[in-house]
């Protein structure tokens, strides 16, 4: 190999070089001499090396956004906002025509406020989310979070803002972790939001969700 001196490294064997790859002496640019081709190549040109040098650069990523500044609360809120304004859009866009087919009709606000019709708008609100409302927006919840944190590690809030979710170590949380987390957001909303205020009040910026589902929000380099 040449290194980054510019002197002759080996001969050395397959594995030797491998070995150099972990060692980090080794990088995808780094020009290799293999003997059979008699020529100097970029180590990433050889498919033998592939396996190792993946492993290189995801252990780089990972130590990369493992020493990411974490994201604060109020950047946290915007994007929680963006996302819920963004999730209401694409739910009235299901449910408008859904409703139509199936009939359906949503409780309207009495013209006349008083405690009677408050009341009874609150229990009409109350019986159409728990059947036609939560039928549509609950699954499709799910399916934003999950699918895009899953996926590209943000929602699109957290896109806007430059933040992305990662495990602890650094890593991608996957599907079955963003899962998770989603289910551990909702006992951040069953304490009145006092996981959520966890962001404020820790060093790392985690809330309870990320405490319970091992992740944390960190700002993208």
């Amino acid at each position: 190999i040449l290194g980054g001196d510019g002197d002759e490294y080996g001969p050395a064997t397959l594995d030797e070089l491998k070995g150099w790859i972990r060692e980090g002496r080794v990088a995808g640019m780094t020009r290799v001499w293999r003997s059979d081709l008699g020529m100097w190549s970029p180590a990433n040109r050889y498919t033998e090396l592939h396996e190792e040098l993946a492993r290189l650069h995801a252990s780089a990523a990972s130590a990369a956004w493992a020493s990411a500044r974490p994201c604060g609360f109020w950047m946290r809120f915007y994007a929680f906002l963006l996302d819920r304004f963004l999730l209401c859009a694409i739910f009235f866009m299901i449910y408008t025509p859904v409703a139509q087919w199936q009939h359906w009709s949503m409780p309207e606000m009495p013209r006349v406020i008083t405690d009677k019709s408050t009341q009874q708008f609150t229990q009409e609100f109350t019986n159409w989310w728990a059947n036609e409302g939560g039928l549509i927006f609950y699954p499709l919840f799910i399916l934003y979070d999950v699918m895009l944190n899953g996926c590209f590690g943000a929602t699109l809030g957290k896109m806007a803002i430059g933040a992305r979710i990662t495990r602890v170590d650094g890593s991608p949380i996957g599907y079955n972790r963003a899962l998770l987390r989603w289910l551990a957001a909702r006992l951040s909303d069953l304490t009145l939001g006092l996981g959520y205020l966890l962001i404020a009040a820790r060093g790392d910026k985690r809330a309870l969700h990320d405490l319970l589902a091992g992740t944390k929000v960190v700002y993208r380099r």
